[in-house]
């Protein structure tokens, strides 16, 4: 089956692919079919298969094709309206988890997409209050139907950041965002499974304007963030020292840049600067 990806993918993924796919439509894990070598399935089950394996092969992603994805070992559903979860982005949120244990205060996520970031977090801080929001009225319907099967209280909000007033946002004390940072002529160097299937929204911006969403991150951070309040993102690896310069500024303190599993520069940290000017 995997000789049916190999144009799309590596060897690896795409072995890694057809493990999956037997998986859900069989309930053999990948041990199991190790194990097993060859083994007998219904003819529903081989049907289920051979037309998902032929969606791959056609560029379509796999979990769009089985309507959900894992994401911090929450199920997510997934679809053509949002990203699919990266693990960078995951990496993102097992940061934040990790560095504010028990943490009780307001968080909000900019760019919430499948709403992955804000319901992990709120499933992780169950005292603190969450809120959400995205340009795509999709995306946000996306992100409640999550929040809902995983139980998650999350409160999400249709707008968009660019063209809204700093002074309107949420006062809080975390802001997390993973915006579109990937630029136009970057293209060129993307899967045609991404580009073909994925939400251009969310991924692109203009190659003479690469940071606008950092931009106005940075601008109502200074406004909405508490003192001494945290802000998280991810970035584009090209873009590490022009989007830290942002946040190295005397509003924020201890701006730094992680690399993510890699070795690839891909999120920034910074606490605002909680002194008074």
């Amino acid at each position: 089956m995997s000789e049916m990806f190999g144009e799309l993918y590596p060897a690896p993924e795409a072995k890694s692919i057809a493990a999956l796919i037997t998986e859900e439509f069989t309930g053999i894990n990948r041990a199991r079919q190790m194990i097993a070598g060859d083994q007998t399935i219904s003819p529903v089950q081989e049907k289920n298969i051979l037309s998902a394996s032929y969606r791959v092969a056609g560029g379509e992603p796999l979990q769009y094709i089985l309507g959900y994805t894992i994401f911090c070992g929450h199920r997510f559903e997934v679809n053509a309206d949002v990203l699919i979860p990266r693990p960078e982005t995951e990496e993102l949120t097992s940061l934040i988890i990790t560095e504010n244990p028990g943490f009780k205060g307001t968080i909000t996520d900019y760019c919430t997409g499948s709403g992955c970031i804000a319901v992990s977090l709120a499933l992780a801080f169950p005292e603190a209050t969450v809120c959400a929001t995205d340009v795509s009225a999709r995306a946000i319907e996306t992100a409640r139907k999550n929040a809902l099967k995983n139980n998650a209280i999350v409160s999400f909000f249709n707008k968009d950041m660019l063209r809204s007033d700093s002074m309107d946002f949420i006062p809080c004390d975390i802001i997390v965002s993973n915006p579109p940072y990937v630029m136009e002529k970057e293209r060129k160097h993307m899967r045609s499974n991404v580009l073909d299937h994925e939400p251009g929204l969310a991924l692109f911006v203009p190659d003479d304007n690469p940071l606008l969403f950092y931009r106005k991150l940075a601008e109502i951070a200074m406004t909405s963030l508490s003192p001494d309040g945290k802000i998280y993102i991810e970035i584009n690896e090209a873009l590490g020292d022009e989007t830290i310069a942002l946040f190295c500024c005397g509003g924020f303190k201890d701006a730094r840049i992680i690399k993510d599993i890699r070795g690839k520069e891909r999120i920034i940290t910074a606490q605002r600067n909680g002194r008074k000017e």
